[in-house]
């Protein structure tokens, strides 16, 4: 899915990467850590987490304030800003999603789905009579993502900010 503000982080990360000489979108996605496949959704207007982003920004020398992209987006941060939280959180940990998966006791397909918006797991969350997400209630998912218990899990996923 891509975006409005999606496209125009694309533009201008094609637009430096091609004013550097020699720089493909294979020689980008090396030097920041990330696949070319990567690279090549970023520019075409998907948009990547802040992490690769702001790593992104550093090798071709943009300025990071320019896009005004201070939250852990991914390409389902528009619809589903905090379930993205729990996969940004994951990353940060260096956790797999096989490994989360398990200490939640779903099943790996059913955590990503869940991460990127796309799931209503009875067993991470309470949702409400519209399908929406409105209480995580897994305590695995809370004790591996470095959680005291699932109201601090929860408040995360709320606000947005570190116990």
């Amino acid at each position: 899915m891509t975006t409005l503000i999606g496209r125009k982080i694309g533009r201008e990360v094609r637009k430096a990467r091609l004013a550097r000489k020699n720089m493909t979108q294979a020689r980008l996605a090396e030097r920041v850590g990330v696949t070319r496949e990567t690279i090549y959704r970023l520019e075409g207007g998907r948009m990547a987490t802040a992490d690769v982003l702001g790593r992104v920004c550093d090798v071709l020398g943009i300025d990071r304030a320019k896009f005004k992209y201070d939250k852990p987006a991914t390409d389902a941060f528009a619809h589903y800003p905090e379930l993205t939280l729990l996969r940004d959180r994951r990353r940060k940990l260096g956790l797999r999603l096989d490994q989360c998966a398990v200490a939640a006791g779903v099943s790996v397909s059913t955590l990503s789905r869940f991460e990127s918006g796309r799931e209503s797991s009875r067993e991470l969350a309470r949702f409400d009579s519209g399908g929406r997400a409105v209480a995580l209630i897994s305590e695995g998912l809370a004790k591996i993502l470095e959680f005291n218990d699932v109201e601090a899990l929860d408040r995360y996923w709320r606000t947005g900010k570190e116990p």
